[in-house]
């Protein structure tokens, strides 16, 4: 077999411009994806979206879940500390957390069976309005009444924390348990 020449080192040549044209095309590559690495680590996570008032609905939501249980504990620490709290059912106002617990403990007591049934939210990030039914019985002189409530109650809030509420009653019917 015979060797094969190339006497103009054209063959040599053709594959060094080979070699060069895929080192400068693995460069191009290599610094392309380095770039972009680098850009992606760089950018900021997605953050969910924000739904305006999602907090305040929830803090809400929660709020007569805890009526409904009569848990005193968990729904008096919805309430700062300077809270308002106004109801044509107390006399007066109430404040703070230790007002709500005056008044829900008054509450539970006179109808230990009471049911909150929310109708209808009006959300606005840090007022919410809700209208709400109330059933149970009201014992009176070992005198059990039924009743339902119209309520619609005002809240205002700010960190995660109920800063004022007024509620207003409307009675709808009252009659005798059977």
């Amino acid at each position: 077999m015979k060797p094969f020449r190339d006497p103009e080192g054209l063959l040599f040549l053709t594959y060094l411009n080979y070699f060069s044209f895929m080192t400068n095309t693995l460069r191009t590559i290599f610094a392309t994806v380095t770039i972009a690495l680098f850009a992606a680590c760089n950018q900021e996570p997605e953050k969910p979206a924000v739904v305006p008032g999602g907090q305040s609905r929830k803090l809400i939501d929660l709020h007569f879940q805890y009526l409904n249980d009569h848990n005193l504990t968990d729904l008096i620490n919805q309430y700062a500390d300077k809270a308002k709290i106004t109801t044509n059912d107390w006399d007066g106002e109430s404040y703070g957390r230790q007002g709500a617990d005056q008044m829900f403990h008054q509450i539970f007591y006179v109808s230990p069976d009471a049911k909150y049934l929310v109708d209808n939210v009006i959300n606005n990030d840090s007022t919410m309005i809700v209208e709400y039914d109330v059933i149970g019985l009201h014992d009176k002189l070992n005198s059990p009444i039924r009743y339902d409530l119209r309520n619609c109650s005002i809240f205002k809030i700010k960190n995660d924390q109920i800063v004022s509420e007024a509620t207003y009653s409307n009675s709808r019917l009252y009659h005798a348990a059977k």
